[in-house]
């Protein structure tokens, strides 16, 4: 791969290796050693029954999946860049918590399966987000 079309690893300046985009490998590992795994983090089989029921719920009250979208009584989405936009995005979501969930919720499926802090995020807005908790210091 030519050199022009790579650029910095997302850990720059901590890690100076040059990749197409987004981290290295041993960068995504080490960022995912030290996040832990989903079921580490408390996403087990109660979550996975969680969100299909709040997916189920949604599409009973007339709520499109969609980037953006929340229950009522939900939070927010502020960080929906395609609801901030007016754009209706279906593509590759993601159930997020807001607030993150704090580490000692991790272990709580009350909070964890929490409706009124859990939305709607397309990968996109989900991974943007995650990145600026993790620069913060937040999960």
């Amino acid at each position: 791969m030519p050199d022009a079309l790579l650029r910095n690893c997302a850990n720059y300046p901590a890690c100076g290796n040059l990749v197409p985009r987004g981290r290295c490998p041993t960068c995504e590992t080490a960022r995912d050693l030290r996040r832990g795994t989903s079921a580490e983090r408390g996403y087990d089989a109660a979550w996975r029954r969680f969100r299909q029921a709040l997916m189920s719920r949604m599409i009973q009250l007339g709520i499109l999946p969609v980037c953006g979208a929340a229950l009522p009584g939900g939070p927010e989405m502020r960080n929906s860049a395609c609801k901030l936009a007016g754009r209706l995005n279906d593509q590759d979501l993601h159930f997020d918590h807001d607030p993150p969930l704090r580490p000692e919720e991790r272990g709580s499926q009350r909070a964890i399966c929490d409706p009124r802090r859990v939305g709607i995020l397309c990968g996109s807005c989900h991974s943007a987000k995650t990145a600026r908790e993790m620069r913060e210091g937040l999960v």
